[in-house]
């Protein structure tokens, strides 16, 4: 039976040589071909990605120069605007001078006219004045006149010193009337 034995295990270390050894070469191929196909994927795919970073770097340069771009647009517009508004600024002041001038050469006219017109005025009331003045002095001697035709002394000289107090009466108004208008 060890002759038996002896050959059951040689036999069975054949087979598992057998096996190993087809293992051992399946693995191989097996590798070989995963090896391949990584090297022809790798293969295939790296112009596709050099291709893609050659994209991106031209892109990323063209966005970097539109964003300096923009930016050099941005400054001069800042620019302009600033120069705009200091001229506007120096427009309104320039206005705001000329309105003030304006203005006060206006109310220096309206000064004179209010003065001329109250001079006028003050003439007006002094002829007004002078002329009541007159009337009332012209009637008062009417009066008397007319009083002296019915030859009635105690009523003549009545007569004269009512028209002596209400003439008297006039002058003063007449005088403090002209004081007020000084």
């Amino acid at each position: 039976m060890a002759t038996a034995t002896k050959a059951a295990a040689e036999k069975a270390e054949n087979a598992v040589a057998q096996v190993t050894e087809t293992v051992s070469s399946t693995v191989s191929k097996a590798t070989a071909v995963a090896n391949d196909l990584v090297n022809k994927t790798t293969d295939a795919f790296a112009p596709i990605v050099k291709s893609a970073e050659e994209k991106t770097q031209e892109l990323t340069a063209a966005f970097a120069d539109e964003v300096k771009k923009a930016e050099a647009k941005g400054q001069e517009l800042t620019e302009q605007f600033a120069a705009e508004y200091k001229k506007a600024e120096a427009k309104a002041q320039e206005l705001a001078e000329a309105w003030t001038e304006e203005y006060k050469k206006a109310e220096a006219k309206a000064k004179e006219y209010t003065e001329a017109f109250g001079a006028e005025v003050k003439k007006v009331v002094v002829i007004s004045v002078d002329t009541y003045a007159e009337a009332v002095q012209k009637y008062l001697d009417l009066t008397v006149e007319f009083v002296e035709t019915f030859k009635n002394d105690a009523v003549l000289d009545l007569t004269k010193k009512n028209a002596k107090a209400i003439t008297d009466l006039v002058e003063a108004s007449v005088s403090q009337t002209k004081d007020l208008l000084k």
